[in-house]
C-alpha cells in the first residue's frame, strides 16, 4: 500500500489509474484535512468578528420632534 504523501503525488499525475483502496485513502484525507481547515476557518472568522463588532446603548425615545414645513407656500385663511 502506498504512503497518503505517494498518493497525493500520483494525484498530479493525470494518466495515473487509482484502484478503489487508494481512492478511497486519498479521499478520506482530504475530507479530515478540510474539515479540519474549516473548522479553524470559522474559529478565527468568529473571534475576529467578536473584536470589530460595536457595541451600542439601547435606543431611546426622541423629546424634541420638529415637523417638516413647506418653505414658500401661504396658508389660506379659510
Amino acid at each position: 500500500m502506498k504512503t497518503i504523501e505517494q498518493l497525493l503525488e500520483l494525484s498530479k499525475n493525470p494518466y495515473y489509474k487509482f484502484t478503489a483502496e487508494e481512492e478511497n485513502e486519498l479521499n478520506n484525507f482530504l475530507f479530515k484535512k478540510r474539515e479540519k481547515a474549516l473548522k479553524k476557518a470559522t474559529k478565527k472568522s468568529s473571534k475576529q468578528s467578536d473584536k470589530s463588532t460595536r457595541v451600542t446603548a439601547p435606543r431611546v425615545k426622541v423629546r424634541n420632534v420638529v415637523e417638516k414645513t413647506v418653505t414658500g407656500v401661504e396658508e389660506s385663511g379659510q
